[in-house]
């Protein structure tokens, strides 16, 4: 089978290349080629360099050649799908587009939702200019491409993808393994979450691939656990032989004195939990890797050489993590105000009789 995957050299990419190759796929991978020298599988597959939003160059690069599977894990704007679907009309059986259950939030993630979020085949647009409205859109369009012109595709919208190579274990784990005994998390730390093991999104994509009634629909994807954030927190702790000490601070204060740029690994206000009952039914996925299997999986491949300015979990910059330095005063500050709060509390309590 001929598969070009758009993309590919990222997290994500480099798992789901590793599985086609090792399937025996004839897989071509079109980008920029920035990190072609250091791609493990880089005499594996066929290269083809171009820069997606140079449109005549896409054009032309892929006028003549013949795909039976287009995976696209790097669409992030309406226009960017549209390219695709204008070269590929009437010339591939599937395009298997790589959305994000972030469609759901219509809002923020600050947002209460009834759970567990259904399999709808759209959700309403979200805030405008904003990654979850973007991939709305762009599902939007292909529903309707599907519906006017049998347009193949198919969209996977995989939860918070956790893995060797992903930032949220790597925010944890860094800290325990740097001595970090207690850790601050903006909010109550109750809120579920339900992450997917990246093993298990390559398993989705590969069902995806072979399963033809999956053509026409857009598919909620998450591993089966749902944990609170402070369980999780407690399980990578256990792994790496931590006792952690979890400072709770009240998530609208902790938001309203905190630049919001800082990175915090699934602290939403809410619960975010989502069915899976569609994927499982028409595509026969069952998640296989466990919350704790999977983080042991990342331990595994842990290499001391990791810094947080230097990491191969945040090469692009994107995020930014709050400081040792920053935690410690908000730490420091919010267990004095605890403290305060406690003696005056008694105090009154005494002064109202109704202390024992």
């Amino acid at each position: 089978m001929k598969i070009l995957i758009i993309g590919g050299t990222r997290f994500l990419g480099k798992y789901l290349t590793e599985a086609l190759v090792k399937s025996n796929q004839e897989v071509t991978l079109l980008n920029r080629g920035t990190a072609r020298n250091t791609f493990p599988y880089f005499e594996d597959v066929e290269w083809l360099v171009c820069d997606r939003h140079n449109t005549e160059k896409f054009k032309s690069i892929l006028k003549n050649r013949t795909f039976d599977i287009v995976i696209d894990l790097c669409a992030y704007l309406p226009e960017e799908v549209e390219l695709v679907v204008e070269v590929f009309r009437d010339r591939i059986a599937k395009y298997i587009f790589c959305s994000t259950m972030a469609v759901a939030q219509i809002q923020e993630f600050d947002e209460r939702l009834k759970l567990p979020v259904r399999n709808l085949r759209l959700f309403p647009v979200g805030l405008p200019n904003s990654y979850a409205q973007n991939k709305s859109l762009i599902e939007e369009f292909l529903v309707e491409q599907f519906d006017k012109n049998g347009f193949p595709f198919v969209s996977l919208r995989p939860t918070e993808i956790n893995g060797p190579g992903e930032v949220r274990e790597w925010y944890y784990i860094e800290r325990f393994k740097n001595g970090r005994t207690k850790l601050i998390i903006p909010g109550h730390g109750q809120n579920l979450v339900q992450p997917i093991y990246v093993d298990d999104v390559i398993q989705a994509f590969l069902l995806t691939i072979v399963k033809d009634n999956t053509i026409g629909e857009c598919y909620n994807l998450a591993g089966d656990e749902v944990i609170s954030l402070n369980d999780y927190i407690r399980i990578i702790a256990e792994q790496t032989e931590t006792k952690v000490n979890i400072i709770n601070i009240p998530y609208d204060i902790f938001k309203t004195l905190v630049n919001t740029k800082y990175y915090f690994p699934y602290c939403n206000k809410y619960s975010f939990i989502v069915d899976l009952t569609k994927i499982k039914n028409e595509l026969g996925f069952q998640p296989e890797v466990s919350i704790k299997d999977g983080i042991q999986k990342t331990l595994a491949t842990w290499r001391e050489s990791y810094t947080r300015r230097m990491s191969p979990y945040n090469l692009s910059g994107t995020y930014e993590f709050l400081s040792y330095d920053l935690e410690d005063l908000f730490i420091s500050v919010w267990e004095k105000v605890i403290e305060k709060s406690k003696d005056q509390l008694r105090q009154e309590l005494l002064e109202k009789g109704m202390l024992i």
